[in-house]
């Protein structure tokens, strides 16, 4: 066993009430939630905005769009170096909420790679198996 590779997830670093940072945003996502998460596909190029809408308006069933929406936002933000997995609970409870959220952290990873120059990597930690011993 040459080593192990664990990865630390990287976390979301907006919050999901945060309406007010983003206000126009948050109304485009309340007024029409399969074109939203659409734009957040299309933004971090995780997936082609008119299918991602078109497909999200004929799953527009209770339930049904908001796994459709998880597993959307759960792509796009893997695409942005997030790990952090959506909850389950905040998908079926308030997923307008998790979209404006996850638009937000891609705007904002996004800006940051534009003026850092590149993508911040995955913290990697590798630990090596001890050195088998000999008699």
């Amino acid at each position: 066993m040459a080593g192990l590779v664990h990865m630390s997830p990287v976390p979301m670093t907006q919050t999901t009430f945060g309406c007010f940072e983003d206000v126009g945003d948050c109304v485009y996502g309340a007024c029409c939630g399969a074109c939203h998460l659409g734009s957040v596909a299309q933004k971090s190029q995780s997936g082609d905005c008119c299918t991602t809408c078109l497909v999200g308006t004929c799953l527009s069933f209770p339930l049904i769009y908001n796994m459709y929406a998880k597993g959307v936002l759960q792509s796009a933000l893997q695409r942005v170096g997030v790990t952090q997995e959506i909850g389950l609970f905040e998908c079926l409870c308030c997923i307008g909420c998790v979209q404006c959220q996850v638009s937000r952290e891609i705007t904002n990873r996004q800006s940051q790679m534009a003026i850092g120059g590149g993508m911040a990597a995955p913290q990697v930690v590798v630990v090596h198996a001890p050195a088998p011993q000999t008699m």
